[in-house]
């Protein structure tokens, strides 16, 4: 079965350092470079979608997932998720207004996705291209939940750094659903694809804002091509594993075209 080679590296931020876990095909790359996907969450994700990738481009004529470099970007000394992914993930607003925790604890602080762009587009994004062989046409992000709320909001508004995004259960309600301001942005016939997905039974409410986005985008016309999954009945947590495959191949088969 493939393997891949593994590097792991602690690199300031803006705010606060990052642990960046990187995984390359064990192979010659082609010559374009390997499709790349950048993983937010690294803690929680890398290693899930690593072995799903892996497993898959076992057979990619069956499975429709081929070799890619994966860049997982978490936190050093971190189980599974830290609060400073609230701070990278959540948009600025002049304004910012929350519903109660249901823990009843406060906040940890938010707004820094505008510097967690820049973190991205002008250090790690340099750094991973001059060091790994990427196809610097065909790269991915993915984030779930707060994380899908960022994928959003840097389609919104720096869409140039990739060509695919995946949002699944996005946290489209956060400061009243202010990331939707950002949406007006988009021009219509970009050379870009997004997949959505959602659970349809646990917060109703993100489902439908979710479902609500993805309606509007392909009427819009906005994007070159926008795919929705959900399934009844799975929860927050469980539509990734099990939407992630279908979400593989989607971006699979758009760097592929």
């Amino acid at each position: 079965m493939n393997r891949y080679q593994e590097e792991q590296f602690i690199i300031d931020g803006p705010h606060h350092k990052f642990q960046i876990n990187v995984a390359t095909p064990n192979l010659p790359a082609p010559e374009q470079g390997f499709a790349v996907l950048y993983i937010l969450d690294g803690n929680a994700y890398f290693t899930l979608i690593k072995e799903l990738v892996r497993l898959q481009n076992f057979r990619p004529e069956k499975t429709g997932i081929d070799q890619m470099i994966l860049v997982g970007i978490g936190y050093p000394d971190t189980d599974i998720f830290n609060d400073n992914r609230m701070y990278d993930f959540t948009p600025p607003a002049e304004t910012v207004k929350l519903i109660e925790r249901t823990d009843g604890l406060s906040w940890p602080e938010h707004s820094g996705a505008d510097h967690f762009l820049d973190f991205i587009e002008q250090t790690l994004k340099p750094k991973i291209e001059a060091t790994y062989p990427v196809d610097q046409t065909n790269q991915a992000l993915f984030g779930h939940s707060l994380g899908g709320l960022f994928t959003l909001y840097a389609l919104f508004t720096r869409s140039h750094l990739f060509q695919q995004f995946i949002a699944f259960s996005p946290s489209i309600w956060w400061n009243e659903q202010h990331v939707l301001t950002k949406e007006a942005e988009l021009m219509n016939g970009q050379v870009k694809r997004l997949f959505i997905a959602a659970e349809n039974s646990e917060q109703k409410f993100m489902y439908d804002d979710a479902h609500a986005l993805y309606q509007r985008l392909v009427q819009r016309e906005q994007l070159n091509h926008v795919e929705f999954f959900s399934l009844d009945d799975e929860n927050h947590m469980s539509i990734v594993p099990t939407g992630l495959s279908r979400a593989l191949r989607f971006v699979e088969v758009g760097l592929t075209k």
